[in-house]
């Protein structure tokens, strides 16, 4: 019969009796798979086509859905380009045989080059007789007869029988010559015996914790598919649900509404019933308990299903790749992908009820016994164990605090209300601290009052006690939260003085002090503080004291500055974090990185080198404006939106102010509010909206007339220097601005605010010159504090470039010359940057045809390298200028190089 839709039919007809064991050419499954459209770039990843040929195997292993396909096709492309030949086998169940499998492997190849798979091929009426030793040296021999470097991609190994692959490959890597490459992927683990002959340098390994989308790459794959947040938390929300997993992103990106609360929609739940489906029975009966548990080790499962089937459940999950992840170096702990933790969870419960509130108790006892207190709450709530849980609550509630799990315990708290009457007055403080540390500002200080209400009614009237002097620091730190800085640094150093508090209120106090002292400009007493005293007995929430302690030291020596010294100092926190946090299972809280991140970022933007800033920026504001740090979050969002503005995304950095402002407001921050109107106005004047501009210059004007307690002179500063870029625009402004601007900059230089000194200088220099006054010493000036400070973006970020050809009968020349020079180097890093972002707009298929022409090739040359059409090419080089904004092949060849 002739097959013809599909199905290639051999030259040798088969015998009719032997249809059932004669393998049919099906063209689809050697042929690579088409890549659908709107596929994102991940260059971290395509980046490894380069070493296939360095490689004798390469594997890719992952659950579905992590686009392992995916991922070899742009790697099977980018070899084609090349000039390599690429063959491609996709397997199925009914290949489970090593002839079968030779078989087919011989098409694939034959499908890439002529030359070869023939003489396998041509034993195809009687393939069963033939031992795959034999098959696999025929396919060697033609291997070695071709000279072209090949590579062969096998897709689904995970359905063919360990025991077939190792008979069926096993002698074929071992034998096959070195031009010969080849790329596996499967959902499963490979079995050991067919790798045990290779080398560490012959294979190249990538599984499912390289393969997950990293925060920035799900933010550009949500961008592209044209999601905007209602909230910027919104990208960590939807991260955190999908952990990077492919399937998962685009299942919510198809998802009508986009429900962040609901990342799991009946497609994903399909895809999880046909991997439970495919289970044995005694497995799938083993797994359904591990929805219940956020982590888990052998030692539980041991105490929940016995030793023996413990230790064979891990390694099923581990060799079938079922959604598990280690979370330590040592691969003692494990955890399950939180969606399919939570389709077995569910699954589980409504099935047997009954036998999973029994796990639940008897998984929180395990807990509870090794003082894993947390672990513990949260499985005991699940079980409904309410009593059990108040005890447990009680024991570790300091500890939670200390540890920096606050948030966990207002979670806690909301779950199963703690009634004041039954409440203890050490965990009614606990939860004040809950409150307080997650901006609950006005139930915490609600609360605070109470226990201050109660201590008042002991006789002694509870001031010689430890907890009145507690409560008394809380009350401190509230005043600080809400930037009361000119209360909070005295109230705190009182409290200090008294001397009775635990080391971790100790802590909370020093970083109020020194955030007080640090907006008075008290430079002398912030270095004099005591440092912040060092975990106890492994604690690791007291590091987080310490982070905020160097990140207020960072601003300190920015504010005077001293930017190399602040960035030297953040540097080695963040290496400090790493390295306490270097075991895996403990992962630090988002915002201890964010801190330091978001200020280098900023200082890295104050340099100009701006795709450092960007680096740093990645994936750290939605935890940043999570935390209480006025100043951090306010460089965060300025530094952002001025890199938006830089890169031409207005609208974008608009948006960016308006979160700004929505947090000012939401907070009761007029001084982040005030931060956020002086933005606006540079923001207005770039886009020359001067009448927005100066509407925000009267708001500002506003909130500086407001007498407040938040210390420092920012509100003043920005007010002016808002108000002097209006009138470098040309705009009308008060006769008593350039008065106040100059007596502004006396204290400023009193209080030694160099930074400051230097913006406001700069400004109101190039404002007197062309209000035709003197402005030479003051603009003098400011250059040497931007010069010493290397904050040049201080230049750009005012136009300093168009004053200086506007104003040369004003601007000394020898200045004008160092202007430019500095102007230089933050342009060229600020150029750099626009190159990668550009690069990354390209397609594969794009990034392809520029590596082509770079080498010097014509459009000819790579339609044919390409196996397309020279109109395809043009297409394509349309398409290249347009997004890297170049007018000539040239342009277009040095851009790549550079990035």
């Amino acid at each position: 019969m002739n097959i013809r839709f599909g199905v290639q039919q051999c030259a040798t007809a088969p015998d009719p009796g032997q249809g059932s064991d004669v393998p049919l050419l099906l063209k689809t499954k050697i042929t690579a798979p088409r890549r659908g459209r709107g596929i994102l770039p991940r260059p971290r990843l395509e980046q490894y086509a380069s070493l296939l040929n360095e490689r004798r195997l390469a594997i890719l292993t992952a659950p579905p859905g992590f686009g392992k396909t995916t991922l070899a096709s742009i790697w099977a492309e980018a070899l084609q380009a090349q000039s390599h030949a690429v063959a491609w086998l996709s397997l199925d169940a009914e290949d489970d045989s090593a002839q079968r499998l030779l078989f087919y492997l011989a098409a694939a190849l034959k499908q890439a080059d002529p030359a070869l798979g023939q003489a396998c091929l041509s034993l195809r009426a009687e393939l069963t007789l033939f031992s795959t030793e034999t098959l696999a040296s025929l396919l060697i021999n033609e291997l070695s007869r071709s000279e072209q470097p090949i590579t062969l991609f096998i897709d689904d190994l995970h359905c063919i029988d360990d025991a077939v692959l190792v008979d069926a490959l096993r002698f074929l890597l071992q034998r096959a010559p070195a031009h010969f490459h080849m790329v596996f992927i499967s959902r499963n683990e490979l079995p050991a015996a067919l790798l045990d002959h290779l080398y560490a340098d012959d294979l190249l390994q990538i599984d499912s914790a390289q393969l997950r989308f990293e925060l920035e790459e799900t933010r550009d794959l949500l961008r592209k598919a044209g999601y905007e947040p209602q909230e910027s938390s919104d990208i960590g929300r939807i991260q955190e649900s999908a952990e990077g997993w492919i399937a998962a992103l685009r299942a919510f990106l198809l998802t009508p509404g986009h429900n962040v609360a609901r990342i799991a929609p009946r497609s994903i739940c399909n895809l999880f019933e046909e991997v439970v489906r495919h289970l044995d029975e005694p497995l799938r009966q083993s797994l359904y308990p591990l929805g219940l548990l956020e982590k888990f080790s052998e030692g539980l499962l041991s105490a929940l299903l016995g030793r023996q089937q413990a230790r064979q459940l891990l390694e099923q999950l581990q060799q079938r790749q079922l959604f598990v992840t280690a979370l330590d170096p040592d691969e003692t702990w494990f955890s399950l992908h939180p969606l399919f933790r939570e389709h077995l969870k569910k699954a589980y419960l409504r099935q047997h009820e009954n036998e999973a509130r029994e796990v639940l108790v008897q998984a929180a006892q395990w807990f509870a016994e090794r003082k894993l207190w947390l672990d513990a709450i949260r499985l005991g709530l699940d079980s409904g164990e309410v009593w059990q849980v108040k005890v447990w609550i009680e024991n570790c509630a300091t500890t939670l605090i200390e540890q920096g799990d606050f948030t966990t315990l207002v979670i806690l708290e909301k779950r199963w209300k703690l009634q004041a009457s039954d409440c203890p007055l050490p965990l009614k403080m606990a939860r004040a601290w809950a409150m307080g540390l997650s901006l609950e500002i006005g139930p915490a200080h609600k609360l605070a009052k109470q226990i201050e209400a109660e201590l008042w009614a002991e006789p002694d009237r509870g001031q010689s006690t430890s907890i009145y002097w507690e409560v008394q620091a809380l009350q401190a730190m509230l005043l600080g939260l809400g930037d009361h800085n000119v209360r909070s640094g005295p109230w705190a150093r009182r409290c200090y003085d008294a001397g009775v508090t635990r080391p971790w209120v100790t802590n909370v106090l020093l970083n109020l002090m020194s955030g007080s002292l640090l907006r008075d400009a008290n430079w002398e007493a912030l270095y004099q503080l005591p440092p912040t005293a060092d975990a106890q007995d492994g604690n690791r929430g007291y590091f987080l004291h310490e982070c905020y302690r160097q990140s207020l030291t960072a601003l300190a020596e920015g504010a005077q500055g001293r930017i190399g010294y602040a960035v030297e100092g953040l540097q080695a926190l963040v290496d400090q974090i790493d390295q306490n946090f270097s075991d895996g299972l403990t992962t630090p809280n988002p915002v201890l990185l964010a801190l330091p991140n978001a200020l280098l970022a900023h200082f890295h933007y104050l340099r100009g080198d701006s795709s450092q800033a960007a680096r740093y920026l990645q994936g750290n504001l939605d935890y940043i404006n999570m935390g209480g740090f006025l100043d951090v979050i306010a460089l965060a969002f300025v530094t952002t939106a001025r890199l938006q503005a830089q890169q031409g995304q207005g609208l974008r950095a608009r948006q960016s102010l308006e979160q700004m402002a929505a947090l000012a407001l939401r907070r009761e921050w007029p001084r982040l509010q005030s931060w956020t109107l002086m933005e606006r106005v540079r923001l207005c004047l770039q886009e020359r909206r001067v009448r927005e501009a100066a509407g925000c210059v009267r708001e500002l004007q506003q909130l500086q007339a407001l007498a407040l307690d938040d210390g420092g002179v920012d509100r003043r500063q920005f007010a002016l220097l808002a108000e002097v870029w209006l009138g470098l625009a040309g705009h009308p402004v008060r006769a008593e601005l350039i008065a106040d601007a100059q007596d502004l900059l006396i204290e400023l230089r009193d209080r030694q605010f160099w930074l400051m000194t230097a913006e406001l200088g700069l400004a109101l220099g190039f404002y007197l010159a062309t209000q035709g006054q003197e402005g030479d010493v003051l603009l003098i000036e400011a250059l040497g504090l931007i010069r010493d400070s290397g904050a040049v973006a201080l230049l750009r970020d005012i136009g300093v470039a168009e004053a200086c050809a506007s104003l040369s009968a004003h601007v000394p020349a020898n200045w004008r010359a160092e202007v430019t020079a500095l102007l230089g180097r933050s342009e060229g890093a600020e150029q750099e940057s626009g190159s990668c972002a550009a690069l990354l707009t390209l397609t594969v298929k794009e990034r392809q045809v520029m590596q082509l022409v770079a080498e010097g090739k014509s459009n000819k040359q790579i339609a044919k390298d390409l196996s397309v059409t020279p109109e395809t090419i043009k297409s394509h080089m349309k398409s290249i200028f347009a997004k890297l904004k170049v007018e000539s092949r040239a342009q277009a060849a040095v851009m790549l190089q550079q990035g």
